[in-house]
């Protein structure tokens, strides 16, 4: 038995020190992989991330062993994220100017402590932008498997389960992948809405 099996036994027997060794195990990384496919502010995501917890600790017996714990979270929490852009976009914020306006100077906080220099956000808006073109532009096994590997931050065995594979096969499929993203690779600066993508893809597909 592994280490995750016996923690998710300890939960069902109803040991409590496993459910904080559960929470102190992957609240982290869950946050992380949230973060990376959300725009929700801090405390939006923190709310995520316990529900998923405590979803996954009500539905101990649905887990299968197929793949990670951490996997089986991570479904767990996409299927909460989509939900909450499902609800941010029925219910959109919209703040009063006049309301505003009438506060009092106190009332309103002012945060400096996360500035960044918008000609930072601007070429980091730019990288990011690239980066998905050229993985789109990849076949679709090429694009799953970078997006498990440093999306997901999943590692080789973990990406083997996952895809059905022997984890020889699925190191080389990302070996494979990463070099069709290297020869796809296209840049802010050579993007200017033409036939790049269709090239970078011709090229990827032509991938060994």
């Amino acid at each position: 038995m592994t280490d995750e099996q016996q923690l998710l036994t300890r939960m069902q027997a109803g040991d409590q020190r496993a459910f904080g060794q559960f929470f102190d195990a992957y609240a982290s990384r869950l946050a992380a992989f949230a973060a990376r496919r959300s725009p929700l502010d801090a405390s939006a995501l923190e709310d995520v991330v316990q529900q998923t917890l405590i979803n996954a600790m009500r539905n101990l017996s649905q887990f299968r062993g197929d793949a990670t714990v951490f996997t089986w979270l991570c479904q767990i929490c996409r299927n909460l994220l989509a939900d909450a852009r499902r609800k941010a976009a029925r219910q959109p914020e919209v703040a009063s100017l006049d309301a505003m306006v009438e506060a009092e100077p106190s009332a309103i906080p002012v945060q400096l402590l996360d500035y960044r220099d918008p000609l930072d956000e601007c070429a980091a808006d730019s990288t990011r932008s690239a980066v998905r073109r050229s993985v789109n532009a990849l076949p679709p096994r090429y694009a799953r498997i970078l997006e498990l590997r440093y999306g997901d931050d999943l590692g080789v065995a973990e990406i083997a389960a996952i895809l059905g594979l022997s984890e020889s096969a699925a190191q080389s499929l990302l070996a494979r992948a990463r070099s069709a993203f290297r020869d796809g690779w296209v840049s802010e600066d050579d993007f200017d809405g033409g036939d790049t993508g269709s090239a970078g893809t011709a090229r990827a597909e032509n991938a060994p």
